[in-house]
């Protein structure tokens, strides 16, 4: 089973990953529509995935759920649980902002 560090190291490389895929998703947008647009994003989504497996996810909503924890973390609460029970509309407010 992985350290806590370990996961979070794995999620922050995974972060890497994603920030690099929006850039070149946005890349993709940049340019005028054109009509193989939408066949142009699937090699994205499959480098993704390739990325994420590559760190240890087994899938893309593994990877966000693992982030979402981290965040949860960062925002200062022990864990999901512990953010539910005692989270106030500022704290919601800052996850909904925190690495998106």
């Amino acid at each position: 089973m992985p350290t806590e560090a370990k996961s979070q190291e794995r999620v922050e490389l995974g972060r890497r990953v994603v920030d690099t895929c929006r850039a070149a998703h946005a890349q993709l947008h940049s340019k005028s529509w054109y009509p193989q647009i939408h066949e142009d994003h699937t090699p994205l989504l499959r480098k993704l995935e390739a990325d994420l497996t590559e760190q240890g996810f087994n899938s893309l909503d593994e990877f966000f759920t693992q982030s979402e924890v981290l965040n949860i973390k960062e925002t200062g609460f022990k864990d999901r649980d512990d953010f539910e029970a005692k989270a106030t509309k500022a704290d919601y407010e800052a996850l909904e902002l925190k690495w998106q």
